[in-house]
């Protein structure tokens, strides 16, 4: 059963991969073929947690890249959005104490660090600018949350939230050691601690979980 998880895991890697590089050619059919692979995701917890976890095989390769101001921008951001919105949703659905604790920790600190952020891009001479929307890989992920049954949510949260984290981390340590604007690589070297907090906590978390 691993080995055919894992293939499948794989597969769709490639598949999303290869959705991603035909966007610039056909982003009305591509939109319309994530809505409908994002509605499918849900009918099952394993296929749900397939595509999370090839989410964060795409989302590591991509943080590990992303080493311009605007691609960073656009990046932490919206794991920021993302990440509340997560949390707002764990808030609302799981019944565990330290999900609905680590959620609150979420919000709290992705929207202070949402604020920093705005903070920094007001400054003269910041020409990168935060998106307004989070991408259809965020939203997928989010709507595997949306639609995940009572019984099958705090484990599916808590394995997008290790990922997640270690995709923030991926795009935090390597924009601060290599970045190409000195204030957003402070912002980014700042911030990498509370980023592995939250990744530490998770963990902690999932392991409680059977």
């Amino acid at each position: 059963m691993r080995t055919r998880t894992l293939f499948l895991t794989t597969a769709l890697a490639v598949s999303l991969v290869g959705l991603g590089a035909c966007n610039k050619t056909g982003g009305a059919a591509n939109n319309a073929a994530d809505s409908a692979n994002n509605a499918a995701a849900t009918s099952s917890p394993v296929v749900a947690g397939a595509q999370d976890a090839t989410s964060a095989v795409v989302g590591q390769t991509s943080a590990a890249t992303t080493l311009t101001a605007a691609g960073f921008v656009t990046a932490a951001a919206t794991s920021d959005m993302y990440e509340i919105a997560a949390a707002k949703i764990a808030m609302q659905k799981s019944t565990n104490p330290a999900i609905k604790k680590f959620a609150q920790q979420m919000v709290h600190d992705h929207s202070a660090s949402t604020a920093k952020l705005k903070g920094l891009l007001a400054q003269p001479g910041m020409t990168a600018t935060p998106p307004t929307d989070m991408d259809e890989r965020r939203k997928g992920m989010l709507n595997n949350l949306t639609m995940a049954k009572p019984a099958d949510f705090d484990k599916l949260y808590i394995d997008q939230q290790v990922a997640a984290h270690d995709e923030a981390l991926t795009l935090f340590k390597g924009y601060a050691d290599h970045g190409d604007n000195d204030a957003l690589k402070g912002f980014a070297a700042s911030t990498t601690p509370v980023i592995q907090s939250h990744r530490d906590m998770a963990k902690q978390i999932e392991s409680t979980l059977k």
